[in-house]
């Protein structure tokens, strides 16, 4: 069992730049426009419910962040830059497995544990229960995944206390019965 956890993309508390990459991307993006999201807007925020003001967390964030058109571009494409290294880290694993000779019998999984806003709403970082907030990414490779789900999107919701049962699954075990959360595998498998 292999567990690795990334501090990108956290944004560092206190510092200007908030998103800090390695060196070696900061060339990366740097001729992309990244988009502003639609409801990045002052009549989205003004929409937010009273108790929302500007002393929020959310909002204080926003401003650290994305106040501006320029700071956007600059946060974003830092953000960005962090997801591309995660990524590449992600697939040096890959590689490694395949190198072993384990990869065909291996459970990936790769999740976070919130979403974030970037702008929209007015808001910056977590916090909030609105899609951006609370959707997470959750990509599984599993090799009991049946051929027919093999590279496609499924749009049901799942838990975090979904991952313990999933993986006591792959391996054989069942989940103690008090333990919540359901095997996602029924979602990719049709022998089950």
């Amino acid at each position: 069992f292999l567990n690795v956890g990334y501090f990108a993309t956290h944004a560092v508390d206190g510092s200007k730049d908030q998103y800090h990459p390695q060196n070696a991307s900061m060339k990366m993006y740097n001729e992309t426009t990244v988009p502003i999201p639609v409801s990045a807007t002052d009549e989205a925020w003004k929409r937010m419910p009273y108790f929302f003001s500007e002393r929020n967390e959310g909002r204080t964030r926003f401003r650290w962040r994305f106040d501006t058109p320029e700071k956007h571009q600059r946060m974003m494409k830092n953000y960005y830059r962090m997801v591309t290294e995660v990524d590449t880290s992600v697939g040096q694993i890959i590689t490694k497995l395949k190198q072993q000779g384990v990869y065909d019998n291996t459970l990936i999984i790769f999740t976070t544990d919130n979403g974030n806003f970037h702008a929209e709403h007015g808001l910056a970082d977590k916090w909030y229960p609105h899609e951006e907030s609370i959707r997470v990414p959750l990509v599984i490779r599993d090799p009991r995944i049946s051929q027919k789900y093999r590279g496609t999107t499924n749009d049901e919701f799942t838990l975090n206390i979904d991952l313990a049962p999933t993986i006591l699954s792959a391996a054989g075990l069942k989940p103690l019965p008090n333990m919540m959360g359901r095997d996602m595998s029924i979602l990719y498998r049709d022998d089950y």
